[in-house]
C-alpha cells in the first residue's frame, strides 16, 4: 500500500505544483528560481513514482523482477529524501519536502531488507 501512495502521490503533487504556483514556495530554497524544483520532474516520475507503482505491481503479482525493482525504487527515495534532507540545513527553506521524504527514508529500506531474496545475499 505504501508504494502504491508513494506512486500515485508524487503523480498528484506533481500536478498541484504545476496547476497552482504558490504551492512551489515551502519546497524551494529562499530565493531560489521554480527550475530549480523542475528539475526533478522526470526523474521523480519515473523513477520515484514510476518505479513505486511498478515495485507494487510486481509484489502483487508475486514476479521475480519485483526485489531488484524495490531495490532501485528505494535507492531513488533515499537519494532523494536525503536531498530534500539537506536543503533545508543548508538553506533554511524547504523543511515542508524535507518532512513529506522522511517516510520514504525509513520505509523503504525497510521494505527493501524485509523483503529480500535470500538467494542474491
Amino acid at each position: 500500500m505504501f508504494l502504491i501512495l508513494q506512486g500515485v502521490g508524487t503523480f498528484v503533487w506533481w500536478a498541484v505544483l504545476f496547476l497552482y504556483p504558490p504551492a512551489r514556495k515551502p519546497f524551494l530554497a529562499p530565493g531560489a528560481p521554480d527550475s530549480t524544483l523542475f528539475a526533478f520532474f522526470v526523474p521523480d516520475l519515473l523513477v520515484y513514482g514510476g518505479g513505486a507503482l511498478v515495485a507494487a505491481y510486481g509484489l502483487v503479482k508475486q514476479r521475480v523482477w519485483t526485489w531488484p525493482a524495490l531495490c532501485v525504487n528505494g535507492g531513488a527515495a533515499v537519494y532523494v529524501a536525503l536531498y530534500a534532507l539537506t536543503l533545508p540545513l543548508l538553506s533554511g527553506g524547504g523543511w515542508l519536502g524535507a518532512a513529506m521524504m522522511i517516510p520514504s527514508l525509513i520505509v523503504l529500506p525497510a521494505a527493501i531488507w524485509l523483503l529480500r531474496r535470500e538467494s542474491v545475499l
